[in-house]
């Protein structure tokens, strides 16, 4: 008979429905380890989403110094919150919307679930978007089926179905294909660069740029936004992995791992995408334009395994949005919620592809999800490293007990000084928000520069900080975390 720890590991394996949700994740259950972060968040990034991302700062009008010192510097902040979100994973053993309880409060986990809802549907549908326009591509050139709406449609219904497979089988089936993809995309990535890159240009053609902002810091600023979104988006899913490491890991490890992996994973595919931006006629629509400089013989493997990589990234998104979903929906199963997330996903798919175009869509959600996601992340990691980088699972998971409120439940299932502080933060990032689509009147005031991953990220640690102190139940509940 095989023991209990035997049992547990068969419940998570590569090829099999994962049957857990956001329950604690018990000790004998944890077979991940830290480095298996590192290629999942690398084989994200393996993508035609992150090509679109990467050739957005040449769109801005940058050249290709310019366009990489931003990916850089926006990769390299986005993965610090990816990295030091993933140390709370081993120690809650749930996903990151119901650690988030121990700072936001019982009820107040709900902010997270707003915030990774938006991610989730969002990047869904950024990965339909851009996986659609090549499958269609290829099949008109290869086999001189129709390219229109009708045709992208199929495509992304094809893509849908084929990502909502892969997240419905879970954690260890994304963490065994995520292996493959890595290396499979990466390959596919360095083809299509070699092949436009005798098409290179020194500097985008301002022609061709509508949203070119006209001086280099309010372009450059706004690029680090966009690239930072790519990475940062990830943080509140970070613990989603790392609750399967077992909690007795080294920190250094938890950190530094998936660290790697972002920031590698992000360069790679967002430089790529910068060299097929000054390649391309119009880096806004990369995707559909990079395919015209392959042979024939590459067209199909290249597509093929490009759609693959995305719905294997698109798995991940439907997955984490399974789970945070089911923090709402916490009475069903994680199946269920998923037809559901999905179906939510192919609408706002089909509204911003077809309906509105796909890059004024992307440059949206990212601007969106760095001034919702940083504050938040940012009042998550104070609370972690002020109250003894500890937590009360029962306590966690008070929510799914009726009539149980816990260590948690602060004022009413809400932890004020945390709800104030993002919210405020919120909209001070708004107000000095800069994207072309939407300009806040404090970004007047900053000459059109981009501050609002800065400010959000700085009126969030200020105001929890002091409100935090000040709050006398906030103290009394954070002891003993």
């Amino acid at each position: 008979m095989a023991d209990g720890a035997s049992v547990a590991r068969m419940e998570d394996v590569p090829g099999r429905i994962e049957r857990r949700g956001i329950a604690f994740i018990p000790e004998e259950a944890r077979h991940s380890r830290p480095r298996e972060m590192a290629f999942v968040f690398f084989g994200t990034q393996m993508t035609y989403g992150s090509i679109a991302i990467g050739a957005l700062p040449v769109a801005f009008g940058l050249g290709w110094l310019g366009a990489a010192t931003a990916i850089l510097a926006g990769t390299l902040i986005g993965s610090l919150f990816v990295a030091l979100m993933a140390l709370m994973g081993p120690l809650a053993g749930t996903n990151g919307t119901v650690t988030s309880s121990a700072f936001f409060g019982t009820r107040g986990r709900y902010v997270g679930s707003f915030i990774t809802q938006i991610i989730d549907l969002g990047y869904f549908a950024m990965i339909l978007w851009v996986s659609a326009p090549p499958l269609v591509q290829a099949a008109h050139r290869l086999l001189g089926l129709p390219a229109g709406s009708g045709a992208l449609m199929v495509a992304l219904l094809l893509v849908a179905v084929l990502v909502l497979t892969f997240g419905i089988f879970g954690h260890a089936t994304l963490v065994a294909w995520e292996k493959f993809v890595s290396y499979a995309s990466l390959i596919c990535l360095l083809v299509l660069v070699g092949f436009c890159l005798p098409h290179l240009a020194a500097a985008p053609n301002p022609k061709t740029n509508p949203l070119v902002l006209g001086s280099l810091w309010p372009s450059w600023m706004l690029a680090v936004t966009i690239t930072m979104s790519n990475a940062i988006s990830y943080a509140p899913f970070a613990g989603d992995y790392a609750r399967y490491i077992p909690s007795r890991t080294q920190g250094r490890a938890v950190f530094a791992w998936p660290f790697a992996g972002m920031v590698a994973g992000c360069l790679i595919a967002c430089l790529c995408g910068e060299a097929i931006g000054l390649a391309v006629a119009d880096p806004f629509d990369p995707n559909t334009q990079m395919l015209a400089y392959l042979p024939g013989l590459l067209l199909l493997p290249v597509v093929l395994i490009g759609m693959i990589g995305n719905a294997a990234n698109g798995g991940m998104v439907v997955y984490n949005g399974m789970l945070d979903l089911q923090a709402i929906l916490w009475w069903m199963s994680r199946p269920r919620v998923g037809l559901i997330f999905s179906a939510i996903g192919l609408v706002i798919a089909y509204l911003g592809l077809i309906v509105f175009k796909a890059s004024n869509s992307i440059l949206a959600l990212c601007a969106i999800v760095t001034v919702l996601v940083t504050p938040w992340t940012v009042i998550n990691v104070i609370g972690y490293l002020r109250h003894g980088r500890r937590f009360d699972t029962a306590a966690l998971q008070a929510f799914a007990r009726p009539g149980e409120r816990g260590r948690y439940w602060y004022t009413g299932g809400f932890n004020r000084p945390a709800i104030f502080a993002w919210g405020a933060s919120v909209v001070v990032g708004l107000m000095f928000s800069d994207t072309a689509l939407f300009v806040g009147p404090l970004a007047r005031r900053a000459h059109g520069v981009d501050l609002s991953f800065l400010s959000a990220a700085i009126v969030a640690a200020i105001l929890y900080g002091l409100l935090d102190r000040l709050s006398v139940g906030s103290r009394v509940m954070g002891q003993g975390l």
